[in-house]
């Protein structure tokens, strides 16, 4: 329900893919509340269990974290070597070690 819930979202709580960050209100999940905290485990395990009855939604989930981790290393890889390549690179790292005395 968690995925449903989030794929409802136009964006993520601090990035533009919604499945990287998001809040989720208590109130819209009432209907999976837990009453005795004793209980969670148990609970937590047999919802894991039935999210096995969509093993295509788990492939595209995987699919999901595996396009999000590449876009985030080329984006760094990107922007790091036009970082370097402008001579940027150099002055943040001089200048965090100037801001923590390691100078």
């Amino acid at each position: 329900m968690v995925v449903a819930g989030v794929s409802q979202k136009r964006r993520g709580q601090h990035t533009e893919n919604p499945f990287e960050s998001a809040t989720l209100s208590l109130k819209n999940l009432h209907a999976w509340k837990v009453a005795d905290p004793g209980c969670l485990r148990e609970a937590t395990l047999e919802a894991i269990a039935a999210s096995d009855e969509y093993p295509e939604l788990r492939a595209s989930m995987e699919d999901v974290l595996r396009e999000s981790r590449g876009l985030a290393d080329s984006s760094l890889e990107r922007v790091r070597a036009l970082l370097d390549e402008l001579g940027l690179v150099r002055v943040v790292i001089f200048e965090a070690r100037v801001a923590t005395g390691t100078a």
